[in-house]
């Protein structure tokens, strides 16, 4: 019977550009699933302050989110650098550089971090306690930014998978 010894990849095979970009995309993934679960936190305390009605607990609620979406932000910042400085170049360079769906991917975070900074803006501006309206308006700019996360993650892994795909079946 014959024992079949696991292939050891060479050095050279594991610094392979592939290699290197199928391992940025599951990390990308890694990190994707962690962001939405934290997104996920971010959208239900937005859902919650638009169905308080107590102005003491909507209150409260708005200071919990305030330091959740924080927290969320720091987070979503260092991925999008990460993005920025190694996979988009290491894609781009395996690509080729004409690839503008990179530039669509960074104005989107870009859109979705604006809207985290209008409500961090407007949490630091409003007096308190908060009114109703006010904070609808703050819950607003955070579902907004929930709808272009939500749908860029997903569609950032899609593309990125879908080039390494077309590489890996042409050998490249």
């Amino acid at each position: 019977m014959t024992v079949h010894v696991p292939y050891e990849p060479s050095a050279q095979e594991l610094n392979h550009p592939l290699n290197r970009l199928n391992e940025a995309i599951d990390h990308l993934k890694e990190e994707h699933a962690l962001l939405q679960e934290a997104l996920q936190e971010v959208y239900e305390k937005a859902c919650a302050i638009r169905q308080e009605e107590d102005l003491h607990l909507l209150n409260y609620k708005l200071r919990t989110l305030r330091f959740t979406v924080m927290e969320f932000k720091k987070v979503l910042s260092e991925h999008s650098k990460w993005e920025e400085t190694e996979l988009f170049p290491m894609a781009a360079w395996y690509f080729g550089n004409d690839m503008e769906v990179f530039t669509i991917m960074e104005h989107e975070h870009d859109q979705a971090e604006r809207r985290i900074d209008a409500f961090l803006r407007l949490a630091n501006e409003k007096p308190i306690p908060v009114g109703h309206a006010d904070a609808m308006q703050m819950a607003s700019q955070l579902l907004q930014a929930y709808a272009v996360l939500k749908n860029h993650f997903k569609e950032e892994e899609e593309i990125l998978v879908a080039f390494a795909d077309r590489s890996n079946s042409f050998g490249y």
